[in-house]
């Protein structure tokens, strides 16, 4: 039992990790882009919505990612930015597809690279799926609507002083006799 933990607690730190280089890679990749576009605006005074588009979506990336990269270290973190890096990894997709038609002269063959930001979905939704079912302070799922003082699923109702003593259940079909 205790090495099964073990197990899970390294899975889950190597699972953080994993996540944190791949938030820092795509704040790396962000300020890049970001500098780079800038660079066009202010020397080409020819500039089209596309390019204003992609440099938007490369502050905004810039400005999140300074604070998600640091995320996964926290202890009670479960994968919540999963809506945010879907949302980011269609803004990305958009900004190649702008790229690809202002960039080839519309003769764009489209071969997708494999992304950080899909590989951070990716994490993400490991992190939201491994969660699902225990709270930060629990071992596993409770009774009834998450209310104070519901009991653990585990948990002995006899050995709780001053409750009531529980109902026979019939074994075939599990109905309370």
């Amino acid at each position: 039992m205790d090495s099964g933990k073990r197990a899970t607690d390294t899975a889950q730190r190597l699972l953080r990790t994993w996540l944190s280089l791949n938030n820092a890679l795509i704040l790396a990749s962000s300020a890049i882009i970001t500098g780079i576009l800038a660079h066009f605006i202010r020397r080409y005074h020819e500039r089209g919505t596309h390019v204003i588009f992609q440099e938007v979506i490369a502050v905004v990336t810039l400005f999140l990612y300074l604070f998600a990269m640091f995320a996964p270290a926290l202890k009670g973190y479960r994968g919540y930015l999963l809506p945010l890096n879907l949302a980011l990894s269609y803004l990305w997709l958009t900004n190649l597809i702008f790229s690809s038609q202002d960039y080839s002269g519309h003769r764009c063959h489209y071969h997708s690279p494999a992304t950080s930001l899909l590989s951070s979905v990716v994490a993400e939704a490991i992190m939201w799926y491994r969660s699902r079912g225990s709270s930060p302070g629990t071992t596993g799922s409770r009774l009834g609507n998450g209310e104070k003082g519901a009991a653990p699923l585990t948990s002995n109702p006899a050995a709780t002083p001053g409750a009531p003593a529980p109902a026979a259940t019939d074994v075939t079909d599990g109905t309370r006799v």
